[in-house]
């Protein structure tokens, strides 16, 4: 989900004259039928696995840097140092304070030999060692930092190399130096052995995480504890000097941590969570729920919008991220912070506007039943949303999520971004884009081996008269259906924004109109010509290059003169349709609708409420 800012306008013009279309089309080969539904996203019973009671600000869980984009190595900074700490496994997200590290700019990464490269980012290698993967480790332990770090100022003058704290499976270690070897590990440990000190070499999982000095390659701290993970927020400037051991602290917000800054220079509040691999880094953020929404309405909507607009966002806003909650569960966090679930790239976007808008409605969701909405949303519609059954398939069980019509929305504004629309594309490259680079590609290698001839709209959603099922055929005769309108839109991408849309043949007609003036031979372009019917006038899209024409003088036939091959998908309206359209929602908030009511418009029968009132 998405705010869009860019522009791609087509007009069109009606023409005098009233035309039906009849269209035949004959397949004879099989058709090879898929339903993609089941394939994206769609809409579970419960995704959240609860029904519990939430508190006021739940912290949630981001995942910021995971998967594929997982890096060896991931560098913030923070103006009043940082709190060094740890998320515990399955601890509903409490952070739990170690010590306050000074250090204003700070990398973490996997244990191991690593070396630097020129934007500064470390990464394993053998060669150019800047941090070795081997320390020695003092024989005591400690029950705090404090005496750890006491232990360390009174013991460091007597080494050469860098003594630092460790977390290492429950307990508080020191240790001393990194080495490339266990071996010149040993050598060193035997060199100092007379002054009285017994040192270990470390052997620490791939799993450790190791937190250095960017600018002397020192390494800070060491962590490995099992499930649990490492985890650093920035501090405020009340806690140098000031972080007690084994603190919790129940809500990460701008009220309880700094601003982070990542290599991005994106803000974050809160900490980040470390979740270590023997390949690299994955980052999740913890924060809380508000502050979360503080960094989704400016990334998503223009902040420039109006109050009632960023007012009513924030609330759906809230309820999506509450109802997703359990979305990723099995990625280790609730949402991802991608269109995917909502964008979100921390707080560098915020304003006093969005900021405003969030903490005038702090806690407001939106509930159907007492239980919240799955409070999906688009960029636009195109004057009317999607039966969420339409777009994603199965039984309409979530009456809050229907069609409605939508006729204040101006999509055909200039400043509606990407909301009116024409694209098209060859035979030729329809295949090329269909088999390599759709998103269902896979499958239409399967079946698809030729350029397209044809493509057949079959079916549309009743209500809202999105294209629903559509047969591609090729030269060759084979043919693949696509059902379900957002799998459509999904199929074609690149040249579909929405479902809301006609798909056609760039056929032109000679009008041989007869006028007081005489004959006219005007040209008709095909999508150019209407369709008038007891449901009003649509678009006629004669994809079999032949018109029927009704006169005065009865009914005649007209076919090209010119057959285009392009297929024309011209069409309104961006993303899959179903709930609130963002740019309906500036439209009605600026005739002077409040935000309740503008959310009642989209969502069908629903409440608004207070979060500790209602079910997840």
């Amino acid at each position: 989900m998405k705010y869009l800012n860019k522009n791609n306008k087509k007009s069109f013009r009606f023409f005098k004259l009233i035309v039906i279309l009849l269209v035949i089309a004959v397949f004879t080969s099989p058709v090879y039928n898929i339903v993609y539904g089941e394939d994206i996203t769609s809409l579970p019973e419960d995704s959240t696995g609860g029904g519990n009671f939430l508190g006021s600000n739940p912290n949630l869980r981001i995942g910021l840097v995971f998967d594929d984009g997982m890096v060896e190595s991931f560098q913030t900074t923070a103006q009043n140092g940082f709190v060094v700490g740890t998320v515990k496994y399955n601890a509903a997200g409490c952070f739990t304070s170690f010590f306050y590290l000074k250090n204003t700019k700070i990398s973490v990464s996997h244990i191991s030999n690593l070396a630097k490269n020129a934007a500064g980012r470390y990464y394993a290698n053998n060669k150019n060692i800047v941090v070795g993967k081997y320390s020695l480790e003092f024989a005591q332990t400690f029950s705090n930092f404090t005496d750890a770090y006491s232990f360390i100022n009174s013991s460091a003058g007597n080494f050469s190399l860098n003594v630092f704290p460790a977390y290492i499976n429950g307990k508080i270690t020191v240790r001393l130096g990194d080495f490339a070897s266990t071996a010149s590990a040993r050598a060193y440990a035997a060199k100092v052995a007379g002054a009285g000190y017994s040192l270990n070499v470390t052997d620490d999982p791939a799993t450790t995480a190791v937190a250095i000095n960017p600018a002397t390659d020192e390494i800070l701290f060491e962590f490995q504890d099992g499930n649990n993970n490492l985890a650093i927020a920035a501090a405020l400037p009340s806690n140098a000097g000031n972080v007690t051991y084994g603190q919790s602290i129940t809500e990460l917000s701008m009220n309880t941590t700094g601003l982070i800054t990542s290599p991005a220079n994106n803000l974050y509040s809160g900490a980040f969570i470390y979740r270590i691999h023997s390949a690299g880094v994955e980052i999740i953020g913890l924060m809380s729920l508000e502050d979360y929404v503080k960094g989704v309405v400016p990334n998503e909507i223009s902040p420039a919008w109006s109050t009632e607009a960023l007012k009513a966002f924030a609330i759906v806003s809230r309820t999506y991220a509450v109802h997703n909650m359990g979305k990723h569960a099995a990625d280790g966090f609730m949402l991802c912070n991608d269109t995917h679930c909502q964008l979100y790239v921390g707080l560098k976007n915020a304003t006093d506007a969005t900021n405003a808008a969030v903490d005038a409605t702090k806690g407001l969701v939106v509930t159907y039943q007492n239980k919240t909405i799955d409070a999906v949303y688009c960029s636009s519609c195109g004057g009317v949303t999607e039966n969420h059954n339409d777009a994603w398939g199965g039984n309409l069980i979530y009456p809050y999520l229907v069609s409605v019509p939508v006729p204040f929305e101006k999509y055909a504004d200039p400043s509606h971004a990407n909301a009116l629309w024409t694209k098209s594309a060859s035979p030729s490259e329809l295949y090329e884009y269909l088999t390599q680079l759709s998103s269902y590609a896979s499958v239409f290698r399967k079946k698809l081996d030729s350029p397209i001839a044809s493509i057949k709209i079959t079916q549309r959603s009743p209500n809202s008269n999105y294209v629903k099922s559509v047969d591609i055929t090729d030269v060759n005769g084979h043919t693949v259906n696509i059902t379900n309108s957002d799998s459509i839109r999904i199929a074609f991408g690149r040249y579909a924004n929405s479902a809301n849309m006609d798909i056609y043949k760039s056929f032109k007609f000679k009008s041989n109109i007869q006028s007081a003036s005489g004959a006219s031979n005007q040209d008709i372009e095909a999508g150019k010509t209407y369709i008038i019917n007891g449901n009003g006038m649509t678009k006629s899209t004669p994809g079999d290059g032949t018109l029927n024409v009704l006169s005065a003088n009865g009914m005649s036939t007209v076919k090209a003169y010119a057959s285009g091959s392009d297929f024309i998908f011209d069409g309104k309206g961006w993303g899959h349709g179903v709930g609130l359209s963002q740019w309906a929602m500036q439209d009605l908030a600026l005739t002077g609708v409040g935000y309740e009511a503008i959310i009642k418009t989209f969502y069908t029968g629903v409440s608004i409420d207070n979060i500790t009132n209602v079910k997840s």
